[in-house]
C-alpha cells in the first residue's frame, strides 16, 4: 500500500445543473490510490500541508474539550449520582432509579424466553434460549419500524402495535404453543414500582403519547397481550419489565470476549454496565443500604443488592454541562420534543448526533466556505443528514479511502456542487462532534466508577454507536484515560454487538422462578 502524501489540489467543483467549474486550491493528505480512484481530472501540483479555514477551527474548537473540563464534569456527575441515591430525582438530575433486579447471571442458565426491545423507531423482538456455562446461547430476533403516527398516537395504538409485532414473531417461529416468559425493555424514564411494574415518567426519542404518561406500561402491555389473546388466542405472557436505558454496562471482576449488554453481560461473569445508542444511559448493581431513598421493607424487598438505573442522561439540565455548550445544542433543545430534558443524550447519543453535524455545515454553507458558496436546500431542512452518514463518512479513516464515503453522501444527497475541499471540512466536523460525545460519556463512566469504588472493572459498551461508529470506541478509551479516578488500578473496555434486548430476555428467564 502506497504511504500518505501532503499533495496540493487544485480543487474543481463540479455543478450537476451547469457548465460551471469553481477552482480553489487547498491541500491534503491522500495516498496515491486515491488519487487514481477520487481525483480524476485534478491536478497535483507539490507537496504542502492543509489547514482548515479560521473560522472553521473556531466554530469546532469548543467541541474538544480539555482533560480539565471533563474532569469538573466527572466530579459533579459523582455528586449528582450520591445525591440521587439519597432523594432521587429532583432535586438530583440523576433519578438514580431502583430497578427491583436483584441478582445477575452465573452463566450456568438454561432455558428459552422471550423479550420485546421499545427503542426510538424501532421494535424490536427476540427469542433467547441459553444452553448453560460454555455453550453458545441460540438467538432469534426480528426488527419492526414503529410508525411516526403511532409514536404521536393513543397507547392503545402503541401496545396493540407492540403485540401484533410480537404476534407475527411467535407465529413465524411456531413458538405460539409455548408458555414462555417475557422480558419488555422500554427505554424511556421510569419510576420503578417492581421488578413487573414501572410508572411511565416521560417520553424521549421522539415518542409524545400522551395519554401512557404517569401509567404503569407493564399494565399497559399485559392488557394489550390479554386484547390479543382473545383475537388470536396468543397464550398469557408472563412479564417481567427490566431496565431498558442501560446502553452501557460498567462490569467488575474477571472479563471475556463475548460481552452482552446489561445483566446478559453477568452470563459472562459481569456485574456492573453501561451503554450509548439513541441515547445514553448507565446501570450497576449497588447495595441496598447505599440506597437511601428506598425503603426496601415496604416492598418486601430482601436481597443485599438491587441493579440501578442513573437515567444519567438527565443531567446537565440544572446547568452543569453549560461550560461546554455550544449555540448548535441550544438550537436541538430548543427544537427538540423534550426542551431542557435529556441533556447528555443531546451532547452524545446518535438520535442527534447527525442534526448537530447538519447545522454546524449550515452554517459553514452561510460563511461560504462550503459548495461554492451555496447553501443547498438538503443542509437547511432538519433531520435530513442522519448519524449513519456520520459513521459512514468516518468509515473512511480505517479504509485508507479518505474521501469515497462522504463523495458518495453527497451525490446521494444530490448536492448540486461539491469537492475535496468540502469533504475535508465536512469530515473534519464528523470528527469533533463524535471526540465531544466520547468525551462526555467518558466523564460519565469515570464518575460511576469513583462512586462504585472498585480497583479493577471492565466497561461492556452496547448501543448504536458502539456497534456501528468506527472510530468512538477508539475515542472513548483515549477520553478515559483522561479522567478515570486514580482508585482505579486496571480498567477495559468490550463492545457489545447484542443489545439491551439480550439483557431483558436474560432477567425474564432468571426471575421466572423468584417471588416478588
Amino acid at each position: 500500500m502506497s504511504q500518505p502524501t501532503n499533495y496540493l489540489y487544485c480543487n474543481i467543483l463540479e455543478s450537476r445543473k451547469s457548465n460551471l467549474l469553481v477552482t480553489r486550491w487547498y491541500t491534503v493528505r491522500c495516498p496515491q490510490s486515491v488519487e487514481r480512484e477520487l481525483l480524476k481530472g485534478r491536478v497535483v501540483l507539490c507537496d504542502s500541508k492543509m489547514e482548515l479555514p479560521p473560522r472553521v477551527r473556531e466554530v469546532l474548537e469548543p467541541f474538544h474539550v480539555r482533560r480539565e473540563t471533563l474532569q469538573v464534569i466527572r466530579d459533579l456527575m459523582v455528586r449528582d449520582f450520591q445525591r440521587g441515591l439519597e432523594v432521587g430525582a429532583p432535586p438530583a438530575a440523576s433519578a438514580m432509579l431502583p430497578s427491583f433486579v436483584p441478582v445477575l447471571p452465573n452463566g450456568t442458565e438454561t432455558g428459552k424466553s422471550l423479550s420485546m426491545d421499545l427503542s426510538g423507531k424501532n421494535l424490536r423482538v427476540l427469542m433467547l434460549q441459553l444452553q448453560g456455562t460454555g455453550e453458545k446461547p441460540q438467538v432469534t430476533t426480528t426488527n419492526f419500524l414503529v410508525p411516526k403516527e403511532v409514536m404521536i398516537g393513543t397507547g392503545v395504538e402503541l401496545f396493540d402495535f407492540m403485540v401484533n409485532c410480537l404476534h407475527k414473531f411467535l407465529a413465524e417461529n411456531n413458538l405460539l404453543s409455548e408458555e414462555l416468559p417475557l422480558g419488555f425493555v422500554f427505554s424511556y424514564p421510569v419510576e420503578m414500582k417492581g421488578i413487573r411494574s414501572a410508572k411511565l415518567l416521560w417520553w424521549t426519542k421522539g415518542f409524545n403519547v400522551k395519554d401512557c404518561l404517569n401509567q404503569d406500561v407493564g399494565t399497559l402491555l399485559q392488557e394489550a397481550l390479554n386484547r390479543k389473546q382473545c383475537k388470536a388466542n396468543v397464550l398469557p405472557l408472563k412479564i417481567c419489565l427490566t431496565v431498558a436505558q442501560v446502553y452501557f454496562i460498567l462490569t467488575v471482576k474477571h472479563f471475556n470476549s463475548a460481552v452482552y449488554v446489561l445483566l446478559f453481560l453477568s452470563t459472562e461473569r459481569r456485574s456492573e454496565n453501561v451503554c450509548c445508542g439513541y441515547g445514553c444511559n448507565s446501570a450497576y448493581l449497588e447495595k441496598v443500604s447505599n440506597i437511601k431513598k428506598l425503603d426496601a421493607a415496604k416492598y418486601d424487598y430482601h436481597h443485599e443488592y438491587m441493579v440501578i438505573d442513573t437515567e444519567w442522561e438527565e443531567f446537565g439540565r440544572n446547568g452543569e454541562l453549560d461550560m461546554i455548550k455550544t449555540t448548535y445544542d441550544k438550537d436541538i433543545d430548543q427544537h427538540s420534543v423534550h426542551k431542557g430534558k435529556q441533556i447528555i443524550d443531546k451532547f452524545t447519543g446518535a438520535f442527534f448526533l447527525g442534526e448537530l453535524v447538519r447545522l454546524i455545515i449550515d452554517q459553514f454553507c452561510v460563511d461560504g466556505f462550503l459548495f461554492g458558496g451555496s447553501r443547498p436546500e438538503q443542509f437547511v431542512t432538519p433531520e435530513a443528514f442522519p448519524t449513519k452518514y456520520v459513521t459512514e463518512i468516518l468509515s473512511d479513516e480505517l479504509e485508507d479511502t479518505p474521501f469515497v464515503n462522504v463523495r458518495k453522501i453527497m451525490d446521494e444527497l444530490r448536492i448540486p456542487i461539491h469537492g475535496i475541499s468540502d469533504y475535508m471540512i465536512i469530515k473534519e466536523v464528523c470528527h469533533a462532534v463524535t471526540e465531544r460525545s466520547a468525551s462526555v460519556v467518558a466523564a460519565a463512566i469515570a464518575a460511576l466508577l469513583k462512586v462504585q469504588g472498585k480497583k479493577k472493572v471492565v466497561i461492556g459498551l452496547g448501543g448504536a454507536l458502539f456497534q456501528n461508529h468506527p472510530t468512538y470506541l477508539d475515542m472513548l478509551k483515549s477520553k478515559l484515560d483522561e479522567v478515570i479516578p486514580p482508585e482505579v488500578t486496571e480498567w477495559n473496555v468490550c463492545a457489545d454487538e447484542h443489545g439491551s434486548a439480550f439483557g431483558a430476555a436474560v432477567v425474564a428467564l432468571v426471575t421466572k422462578t423468584m417471588s416478588f
